[in-house]
């Protein structure tokens, strides 16, 4: 048995996502509003500091607890909408959120020294949305079409990335109880969309669900996928703790905050421009290959990074690595999703979500320690070959399901 294939859709650009179910197209919507939302997140050491008067150790130390509660609320969120069903967990999640920020907003004036308690109250029901949601897309997909509704989601989570921060540095500015209030607005609409939107029911689709709701084991194959998702994270999240430092380095403060913020909105829009078109043509080469293919690409930008001074040069290597980005997020959960039994599905999702985290969670120290005894052209040839061991292993990987 080998990743899923299936034959190359005839359409291209965005009509790649016509014919989903209509509950795919309720929870892109709900992705957007709540990545749109996420006000809070985006500017937590910020609030944290320049609003609660945190020092950066005591902000370091709470973001550090949030990360914790939220890889907590992933796995737990998993175990539950197994046993329990997706909506009704998801809805509490969302609700618990909306309120907690609600309380902050109405706190953060008279009480600043409970806003962090409960920040960090929400967190765990924060990290149980997206295993959640995960499930809940694998549920209502057609299995020829997970590929493109993932897709479709990840598109909707870059939507949402893309503007989020232009907001939240507006209501920043103006009022930190607005960017609780908002915050906390936006999530209470994207929950009443998913009561009165999304069904209350399971798979939809999966034909076997019955016979392997007695599976209470998960598949080897995933645990070792796990395994090189979360090196994986650790290679790509070099580009939010070493490039910045590697910009500063190069161009001074100022205007090297401002050419990694400009590199990163060229990675935001590659990601809406070249999410269907490469869902469309990487569609028949099976999950594993695509991601062996991303992981050539992560290769190539950060070998760019690892030579390159010029920022042209890096504005080139960002829209490489970004195909690889793509590729990954499409092609990860359709993978997970396809090999998770149906019993056993929100836990996988959590699952993935969690090796993501411990990947990123690793990444500062690890790179930390080695930029103090090394330099970042050393740094970036080692995530790049990472990422060439990883497209092994995902060929690898591909092969031994073949026999």
């Amino acid at each position: 048995m080998s990743s899923i294939r299936t034959t190359r859709p005839s359409v291209t650009g965005l009509s790649l996502y016509r014919g989903l179910e209509k509950n795919i197209y309720i929870l892109f919507i709900i992705r957007i509003i709540n990545r749109f939302g996420d006000f809070v997140q985006l500017l937590l050491v910020l609030i944290l500091t320049g609003n609660l008067n945190l020092t950066p150790a005591q902000a370091g130390f709470f973001v550090s607890c949030s990360v914790i509660a939220t890889m907590f609320g992933q796995f737990s969120s998993g175990y539950v909408a197994d046993r329990w069903g997706r909506k009704i967990p998801l809805v509490i999640c969302q609700v618990v959120v909306s309120i907690s920020y609600l309380s902050c907003a109405l706190m953060v004036r008279s009480f600043p020294h409970l806003v962090p308690y409960l920040i960090l109250l929400s967190s765990p029901f924060r990290g149980g949305t997206s295993p959640l949601t995960n499930t809940m897309v694998a549920d209502f997909s057609r299995p020829e079409q997970l590929s493109q509704s993932f897709s479709l989601l990840y598109l909707g989570t870059n939507i949402g990335v893309a503007l989020g921060p232009v907001a939240a540095s507006f209501l920043y500015a103006r009022s930190i109880v607005l960017l609780f209030a908002f915050s906390s607005l936006l999530i209470f609409l994207s929950t009443l969309l998913l009561i009165f939107g999304i069904p209350k029911s399971g798979t939809m689709y999966t034909k076997e669900t019955a016979h392997s709701s007695k599976t209470l084991r998960m598949p080897p194959v995933l645990i070792i996928f796990f395994g090189l998702f979360a090196l994986y994270g650790l290679a790509y999240a070099q580009n939010t703790f070493t490039l910045p430092l590697q910009f500063a380095s190069l161009y001074g403060e100022m205007l090297g905050t401002s050419r990694y913020a400009l590199l990163m909105t060229v990675n935001a829009v590659t990601v809406l421009l070249a999410t269907a078109f490469l869902t469309t043509w990487t569609h028949r080469l099976g999950q594993l290959c695509s991601m062996a293919l991303a992981m050539v690409f992560y290769v190539v930008g950060y070998g760019m990074y690892a030579r390159c001074t010029a920022f042209p040069f890096f504005l080139v290597a960002t829209c490489i690595w970004t195909f690889g980005e793509i590729l990954m997020a499409t092609n990860a959960n359709v993978f997970v999703n396809a090999y998770a039994p149906p019993s056993l599905r929100s836990r996988c999702n959590a699952s993935l979500t969690i090796a993501s985290s411990l990947g990123h969670s690793i990444a500062p120290t690890a790179g930390g320690l080695w930029l103090a005894v090394s330099g970042y052209t050393q740094l970036w040839g080692i995530s790049a070959a990472l990422c060439f061991l990883l497209g092994c292993g995902y060929v690898a990987l591909n092969k031994y399901l073949k026999s």
